[in-house]
């Protein structure tokens, strides 16, 4: 039974079919009405049949205006049905046709309102999560730029890394700031050079600047750089008619130029630059680059500082010994000396022989202490007025002023045969041999260099003819 009640409940049914429910019960008065007329009239008065067919065209007409006017009601809301459903399921770019302004005409709007926004809001979260996208690029690239800071940073306090080397880097990481760019470093081969040549570059293809000279206060960027101007060319930048030739000429669509200077020095010109059209430079780029720039003149200025205090050290840290740069700066003095006085002045040259093979088979210690014992050998066998010095890392000399060639062969040939009778490790186990060579003034030049390099062809003669012996 109840299943019977279920089938005919109107609960589960769509519109439609309620729509048609709703006019046979709208049928259901007339023809009643009808069925009274003719049981009351038809068969008792026998011939009024036209006022009956009046009375049923009448209610089917009536019955027929009652199903018009409830499609206008449910149509709409079934088509608004169809199209909430076809919105909800992700098409927010359809609306619903709104045709009068009643209860569903207003319905019809809100739906619209709502789903306006609703698409409003969802520009919006794609549009925040292409700038999310975009700002952890921008985040990811900084953090890259200052990393690469921090390295050169340490490279450059660490004090054991080439110029060279840490200028590369720099240019290596200033080519990463921008997307799609290059980077060059110009620099002048001599300390007080008015030239300036490329150094080192990263990611330079197209761009003609691989093969440029700058002179200083000549051509575009010679100008910039007597100027000590930080340049930037971008969609924005107002150029003159010579940088727009360079531009055009060296195949540079966008660039900046940064010269490297401190105080009254120039030490180099810094080019970076993009390959996107219509590119325009941020802050935070400009930034970057100047803190960079800053980097590259402190590594430079740092290099200058430790050559110039490697000059200024007079002893060698291991050996006690005096360091290169002294003794030749001696080795001057005593030879205008010995030219003033008209006195003999010798140098002599040492290297110890197989130094490599010790080191590499009996460890970086024990090379060590055999150097520690040379030098002692040495000093300790040395002239009231001579002196010893380490120039190399086995090689030393030993400054005899008032000795002439045959007087120091024969002080250089007895410090051979004490260091050759001698043991060079604590397990007595390792002996060395020098060879040496010997030049004098001025029979082998009148000058700190002519005397070193006569010295070094000696000590060479000596390796070739075997080692272990003193060459004159």
């Amino acid at each position: 039974m109840s299943g019977f009640f279920k089938h005919f409940s109107l609960v589960p049914k769509g519109l439609r079919y309620k729509l048609v429910v709703a006019f046979s019960l709208m049928s259901i008065i007339p023809l009643l009405a009808c069925a009274y007329v003719i049981f009351s009239y038809i068969f008792p008065i026998a011939g009024n049949f036209a006022n009956i067919a009046t009375i049923v065209v009448f209610s089917a007409v009536i019955a027929v205006l009652g199903l018009a006017l409830a499609r206008g009601l449910v149509d709409p809301v079934i088509d608004m049905a169809i199209e909430a459903k076809i919105i909800a399921s992700g098409e927010f770019n359809r609306g619903i046709a709104v045709s009068c302004r009643d209860e569903i005409g207003i319905l019809g709007e809100s739906i619209n309102t709502m789903t306006h926004k609703i698409r409003l809001n969802l520009d919006e979260l794609k549009n925040f999560g292409q700038r999310t996208k975009e700002l952890d690029i921008e985040i990811h690239k900084k953090v890259l730029a200052l990393s690469g800071l921090l390295q050169i940073g340490d490279l450059i306090a660490s004090g054991s890394t080439e110029l060279d080397s840490i200028l590369e880097l720099s240019v290596q990481k200033v080519a990463t700031i921008l997307d799609d760019s290059f980077c060059v470093f110009y620099m002048a081969p001599k300390a007080e050079g008015e030239e300036f040549i490329p150094k080192t570059y990263a990611n330079v293809h197209e761009e003609a600047l691989r093969d440029i000279t700058i002179k200083k206060g000549e051509g575009v960027l010679g100008k910039i750089m007597e100027n000590r101007s930080f340049v930037v060319v971008d969609k924005t930048t107002k150029i003159t008619k010579d940088l727009e030739e360079f531009k055009t000429s060296h195949n540079i669509k966008n660039m900046v130029v940064a010269p490297i200077y401190s105080s009254k020095k120039y030490f180099g010109l810094l080019i970076i630059g993009s390959r996107q059209d219509d590119y325009r430079y941020k802050t935070d780029d400009i930034d970057l680059i100047k803190i960079f720039t800053k980097q590259i003149t402190i590594a430079i200025e740092n290099d200058i500082w430790l050559k110039k205090s490697e000059e200024l050290v007079i002893k060698d840290d291991l050996t006690d010994l005096y360091s290169k740069n002294y003794i030749l700066s001696r080795l001057d003095e005593e030879i205008r000396r010995a030219i003033f006085y008209q006195r003999p002045c010798s140098f002599v040259v040492f290297n110890i022989d197989n130094f490599k093979s010790l080191r590499d088979s009996r460890g970086e210690l024990v090379a060590e202490e055999a150097i520690k014992k040379v030098a002692k050998l040495i000093k300790d066998n040395m002239t009231p007025v001579g002196k010893a010095a380490r120039i190399g890392g086995d090689e030393f000399a030993m400054l005899l002023p008032e000795k002439n060639k045959k007087e120091a062969a024969n002080i250089a040939e007895d410090l051979r045969k004490r260091i050759e009778a001698n043991n060079f490790s604590r397990d007595g186990k390792v002996s060395i041999t020098v060879s040496g060579g010997v030049s004098e003034n001025p029979i082998d030049g009148s000058t700190q260099e002519g005397l070193l390099k006569k010295a070094m062809e000696a000590l060479q003669s000596a390796k070739s003819l075997g080692k272990n012996r003193v060459v004159a």
